[in-house]
């Protein structure tokens, strides 16, 4: 049986303040990306792809926060979320190829967007699974983070659905 450290003994690079900030950065390296898809719309207003890119990525980001803080010690929450907000940046950081080529390319296609975006997950995922069992959190958050984006993303085909219609 692990036995949970006290909060007290949270390494400052998982403090709150700290993981705030992870998630800001993670929110502030999206923009680029979310940006670059009014681009790739046919019938949306560029505030409208600026809401619905940040809006609904945050989705995966509150689930996984509120879920682990309800359910998790408070040791191992603090280190999750942590966990979170570095996958979020990095994460965020893999989507800059497909928003370089969005913004360059004078009539781009969407496929490098969406295979950006899959490959983004795909190293999300292997990411928090990575740093998180790493740090004794049980097996079942990282894993579950899989089903959350999958949700998230059929959640911005909906939101984006009569976008790409002429």
């Amino acid at each position: 049986m692990t036995v949970t450290p006290p909060i007290d003994d949270v390494p400052s690079g998982y403090l709150l303040p700290a993981t705030a900030a992870w998630f800001i950065a993670g929110g502030m390296v999206t923009a680029p990306f979310s940006a670059s898809l009014a681009r790739l719309t046919t019938s949306a207003t560029f505030a409208e792809v600026i809401l619905v890119g940040m809006f609904v990525p945050c989705f995966t980001w509150v689930v996984q926060s509120a879920a682990s803080g309800w359910l998790l010690p408070a040791m191992q929450r603090r280190l999750y979320w942590g966990d979170l907000g570095r996958t979020c940046f990095w994460g965020s950081v893999a989507l800059l190829p497909a928003a370089a080529f969005n913004l360059v390319v004078v009539d781009p296609p969407r496929s490098p967007s969406a295979a950006n975006v899959l490959a983004s997950v795909l190293f999300m995922t292997v990411d928090l699974y990575r740093r998180s069992t790493r740090h004794g959190v049980p097996l079942v958050w990282p894993l579950s983070f899989l089903p959350t984006i999958c949700f998230n993303m059929a959640l911005f085909l909906w939101a984006s659905r009569h976008w790409w219609t002429p």
